[in-house]
């Protein structure tokens, strides 16, 4: 029997951790969801719209799953790909509320009949049937940290089909994410489509796909391409109209030769069958590079030609529409105006009445440019209008998808109220039901907060890639347009902030841990804070940062001096921000940064009065916002075995391209939108501790969670020498050397990227990290010789690691109950 089956067609195992892996999907439906229900707290506000956007699941289904043809949800079945990945996801960000729904097939092969343990994975809310019957249910959909739930599989002997029904809320950053972990008996199992008639076609298409591999100018094409397969380079732009614009397809059906790809970055290589297609994204990493301007222009010519360069940009890409308003304001102070600016305005004006998310970021840029520019008698009617029927702040009337709590965004909402309020001071504003007057002081109370708060502990988004540019620009209006007391604050804590990134810089590049970051720490010279840098220091790298240097061009602040000669001096220091404690060590040869996890044991942390609320806790105050903040955007009071989201905790590096760092990521691929994601944030915290030139880490990845490795970022290409053996990399370029121990095997993987990676497949692992001088060794070799003579150790019984220098690191896990929200 066994043998007819092999012949008839070709089936899959399991995943290293026994995750099914090959399904057929239907769906994602995305629909617009609306509510009448509100709440002062939309954190607490979108865990009720979860509940109640859940489907009752039937007890009984049919399972029919035929290719092309559509699902009960009315969606057409398609197969379900993507790289090596545990999970079905299909993760998205949604700037409006929406109803998301999928359904999702695959069938198990076995020999007998049987009952096998398993675990379901999954943020949604999610029915699991097998052969038509409900086995297992989770029934809300939540935001983090990820459920997990046992269940048990009956199987017959032969075919059989597990079906799921999926549902979830749509806001912002939502995980559609379903897993199932199969406990016992995996070397038994065989996967299958549940599709009979699309099996083959399906495996040797995801064979041809999984095989795919760059080396040095070549995509390496395994065998002969499939029919119908082909391959598009994605443009790399920060405009909307570029970006916007479709893919061209070049056909490479049955080419079998390697192809010599001489400039591409990204492409997407597909392979198609009746209508869908299979995908996957390559990515030559060495070709992004660090790009420069001109070093000898005035400070007044240098920041004309950044402006300049934001001018250009029609509009900022969102991925569905274009954010125009900082490339508006860059064309009027270059007086570059296009013919389409005026139709940019009202397009601006509509977004901010959808109150897609970031809308604020709309109204904080359109309040800059009405004061410094008219508009005329249409567009200022149509503007008073929408900033009267605007939502302010959370408790005010509506139900969207925006996110207020943010440390950028809660200044945002703060600032734009103050400032529309002033604006039209005796008008009613509508959905706060004030006039202009009470709703600027009410923003300028919290403003006034804000900045209190932030003087006093410091920045939670600390060095962020992304936010920091945000943080800066909104300071920049609070700068302008407030009264003296308050800019001279703002101005103080702007300077602040461009110190920190100043004094993080090394080599011309922001290296720094971050309380927020995204996929550019693999590229710390495309960051956005390199736009700062670039605009203090010409030499530096530069980055286009969103634009947000465009306020700069109406607004009175002076960038401080001598931020140049703190770029460039040598520091080994510790300081603090939020919850968090910095180290800082660089010099000539290399930086090594990081923040401690845990702090001190006398350490006393901020009071998250959302989680810790009574009858006294003011609703309404920057406290509870930054409090909300923390559950929602991830704590700064790290410790070992705290669920993490964006946060980055640490670098090692030679220069701004020669890096190193280990992460814990959110997903076993980088095809995801989720957060943590596979290269920024950490699914789990682990210990770290700084010493001089040496850096520890001890991940100890819990039962609740499903990623089971963690992972090295190691661009091999971009240093002079590496080497490589089982528990050790050495690395050198220019005066500086690295090394980096793991006390588990590191092997080389690769995924979009290629020579970048190292996996470790230890649920505990610890890390040993050093740095050295070239000057302080004989060469390359007898620093490796010196690093190994520590001889690290690491007891996984104690989760305890040292070496021969005396360098000790322990990991005790934290609890931590601000990082769990339904």
């Amino acid at each position: 029997m066994r043998k007819e089956y092999k012949i008839m067609c070709y089936d899959w195992g399991l995943s290293r951790d026994g995750f099914i892996r090959h399904y057929m999907i239907a769906g994602p439906g995305v629909e617009d969801y609306e509510s009448d229900i509100s709440d002062s707290n939309q954190l607490d506000l979108e865990g009720r719209l979860r509940s109640l956007i859940v489907t009752e699941k039937a007890q009984k289904i049919k399972t029919a799953v035929k290719m092309g043809q559509p699902a009960e949800n009315g969606k057409v079945w398609r197969p379900c790909y993507s790289y090596e990945n545990d999970f079905v996801d299909v993760s998205a960000f949604y700037s409006t509320l929406q109803k998301v729904t999928f359904d999702a097939a695959t069938a198990l092969y076995i020999k007998e009949d049987t009952k096998v343990n398993a675990v379901l994975w999954t943020y949604m809310a999610v029915g699991v049937y097998c052969n038509g019957e409900l086995i297992a249910e989770e029934k809300k959909p939540a935001y983090k940290p990820i459920r997990k739930k046992k269940f048990t599989i009956p199987l017959k002997k032969g075919k059989n089909i597990l079906y799921f029904t999926c549902d979830n809320l749509g806001v912002r950053d939502t995980r559609n994410i379903l897993g199932v972990q199969i406990l016992d008996r995996r070397d038994e199992i065989r996967v299958q489509m549940p599709d009979d008639t699309c099996q083959n076609v399906i495996y040797e298409m995801e064979s041809f796909l999984d095989q795919l591999k760059i080396e040095e100018d070549h995509l390496i094409l395994p065998s002969e391409a499939p029919q119908k397969t082909s391959i598009a380079f994605h443009p790399i732009s920060p405009d909307y109209q570029i970006m916007k614009q479709p893919l061209r397809w070049q056909d490479i059906s049955g080419r079998s030769t390697d192809l010599p790809l001489k400039e591409a970055v990204l492409m997407t290589v597909k392979c198609e069958l009746d209508g869908f297609a299979l995908s996957r994204d390559l990515e030559f990493t060495d070709r992004v590079k660090p790009e420069y301007t001109s070093e000898d222009a005035s400070a007044t010519d240098h920041y004309f030609e950044i402006a300049k360069r934001i001018a250009q940009v029609d509009s900022l890409n969102r991925g569905s529409f274009g954010f125009a308003i900082s490339n508006l304001l860059a064309r009027k102070y270059t007086q570059t105006e296009r013919q389409t600016d005026r139709d940019l305005l009202f397009e601006t004006l509509d977004l901010i009445e959808k109150r897609v998310d970031c809308a604020d970021f709309l109204v904080c840029g359109l309040l800059r440019y009405m004061h410094n520019y008219e508009l005329d008698e249409e567009l200022s009617k149509r503007a008073k209008d929408v900033l009267l029927h605007y939502r302010y702040w959370m408790n005010m009337e509506g139900t969207d998808a925006m996110c207020f709590w943010s440390e950028n965004h809660s200044l945002m909402f703060y600032m734009s109220a103050m400032d529309a309020g002033d604006f039209y001071p005796g008008d009613y504003f509508t959905r706060a039901k004030m006039t202009g007057r009470e709703l600027s002081a009410y923003g300028k109370k919290k403003v006034k907060q804000w900045l209190a708060d932030v003087e006093t502990y410091g920045f939670e988004e600390f060095l962020s890639n992304t936010y920091m540019c945000v943080t800066f620009a909104v300071l920049l209006n609070v700068i302008d347009y407030t009264e003296p007391e308050m800019s001279q604050k703002a101005t103080s804590i702007a300077d602040q902030l461009l110190l920190m990134l100043s004094e993080q810089t090394f080599k011309g590049c922001v290296i720094a841990p971050m309380g927020r970051a995204y996929r550019e720490v693999i590229y710390p010279f495309s960051q956005g804070t390199q736009s700062i840098i670039n605009l203090i220091d010409p030499a530096a790298p530069y980055s286009y940062g969103e634009g947000w240097l465009a306020f700069l061009a109406t607004s009175k602040y002076k960038i401080p001096e001598g931020l140049p000669e703190k770029m460039n001096e040598n520091l080994e220091t510790a300081y603090e921000s939020g919850n968090a404690k910095i180290y800082l060590e660089k010099n000539e040869d290399y930086i090594l940064t990081s923040v401690a996890s845990p702090r001190e044991a006398d350490y006393k942390r901020w009071n998250n009065v959302h989680v810790h609320r009574d009858a006294d806790t003011d609703l309404d105050s920057q406290e509870y916002t930054k409090s909300m903040n923390e559950c929602f955007h991830g704590t700064s009071n790290f410790g070992p075995g705290v669920y993490g989201y964006q946060q980055h905790l640490w670098y090692a590096a030679l220069d701004p391209e020669a890096v190193l760092f280990v992460n814990h990521p959110g997903s076993t691929t980088e095809d995801s939108e989720l957060r943590p994601g596979y290269w920024h944030g950490n699914g789990v915290m682990p210990a770290l501790l700084q010493t001089h030139g040496t850096l520890g880490a001890i991940y100890a990845i819990p039962s609740e969670y499903p990623v089971n490795f963690t992972h090295v970022y190691c661009p091999r290409g971009r240093y002079e020498k590496t080497k490589v053996e089982k528990h050790w990399i050495f690395m050198k370029k220019g005066s500086g050397y690295l090394a980096l121990w793991s006390s588990g095997e590191l092997i080389p993987y690769h995924d979009r990227i290629f020579n970048c990676e190292f996996r470790v497949y230890e649920k505990t692992n610890a890390y040993l990290c050093i740095c050295g001088k070239s000057k302080d060794y004989a060469s390359f070799e007898d620093f490796i010789h010196d690093v190994k003579g520590r001889k690290p150790e690491f007891n996984s019984g104690n989760l305890s690691l040292h070496d021969k220098n005396g360098y000790h690191l322990q990991y005790v896990k934290a609890e931590d109950d601000t990082q769990y929200i339904d």
